[in-house]
This record gives C-alpha cells, sequence and structure tokens, in this order.
C-alpha cells in the first residue's frame, strides 16, 4: 500500500487547517510557446481540460490533475505539442502538495514567507515559487484555499512550520 510522505501528520495538519492532497498527477510541460489555454502571464494558473496549469517559468508550466491520470494527459499533451520544441515529464512524486483552508491562512503562511500575501494582491488564479521557512515551495491560490507544493524531503519540516505558526 502507497504511503505519502505526510502519512500520519493529518492531525498536525488539521490543526493548521490542512490536508494533504494525496499522490496527484504533476506533469511538468516545457514549450517555447504557451500552448492554448495555458496561462502565458507570469505567477498565475488556470483551468483547462487537462486540470489546473501552473506557470512556473518563461516556458515552463505546471499541470495539476486527479491521480493516476499521467498516462493519458503525457499522451494528450504529447500530441497538442507535437511539431513544436516541448517536453512532457511525469513528476507526480516530485512534491508533496499541502491544501491550507480557513480566514486565517495567509497569514500563517506569512510567519515564514517572504513574499506579500495581503489578500488585496494575492488573490485567486496567482500561483508563486518562494520560501517558506528554508523550504523551496510553489504556492498556489484558489478560491477558497492555498496550496503547497513541497519536495517530500520538506514536507515534515514545512508541517512544523505551520504548526509553529498556529502556535504564535
Amino acid at each position: 500500500m502507497a504511503r505519502t510522505a505526510l502519512a500520519g501528520r493529518s492531525a498536525d495538519l488539521a490543526l493548521a487547517g490542512g490536508v494533504e492532497i494525496a499522490f496527484p498527477t504533476q506533469l511538468d510541460v516545457r514549450a517555447s510557446d504557451a500552448p492554448a489555454g495555458f496561462p502565458p502571464q507570469p505567477n498565475t494558473w488556470s483551468l483547462v481540460r487537462e486540470g489546473e496549469v501552473l506557470w512556473i517559468g518563461p516556458d515552463e508550466w505546471l499541470v495539476v490533475a486527479a491521480p493516476g491520470e499521467a498516462e493519458p494527459l503525457v499522451a494528450e499533451l504529447e500530441s497538442r505539442l507535437a511539431g513544436g520544441h516541448h517536453s512532457v515529464v511525469d513528476v507526480s512524486s516530485n512534491r508533496v502538495v499541502i491544501e491550507l483552508a480557513g480566514a486565517s491562512r495567509l497569514e500563517l503562511l506569512s510567519s515564514a514567507c517572504p513574499i506579500d500575501l495581503d489578500p488585496r494582491s494575492w488573490t485567486a488564479g496567482r500561483c508563486a515559487q518562494t520560501l517558506f521557512g528554508g523550504a523551496q515551495v510553489l504556492l498556489q491560490e484558489r478560491a477558497s484555499d492555498t496550496r503547497l507544493f513541497v519536495r517530500p524531503s520538506f514536507a515534515t519540516y514545512v508541517v512544523d512550520l505551520l504548526l509553529a505558526g498556529v502556535e504564535r
């Protein structure tokens, strides 16, 4: 039976208003031009047929979809991008996904994150690569929650930082 990097930490995550999104499909897409529907603007994300697509670099996007969708999505994206310079790589095991909900989630993240998470500028549809404490993370602001994408080796550290922020 597969175990996530945060197996056994669900109670701790709940104290911080979070849950782990277990085993989402994550595809790294590189292309010289933004594929149709992919966000062309820096630090934004959009919902497309394939799932949620986060802009993570001038020619790089992260596609996030339901668990088990990697193989058909890779095939679909390869077909859509055929003829142009591109790559599509399954990176589903590369990041743990933590979803934080609640009105104080941005204040909690601000306790260890250097970017401005003021709700006047950090709104739904935004994403950014940044640090949370000493861990590199990718933040995604959604309509009613914030997702943190973090490498599995830093996941426990991030949960501990979230708990420290709750205790303040």
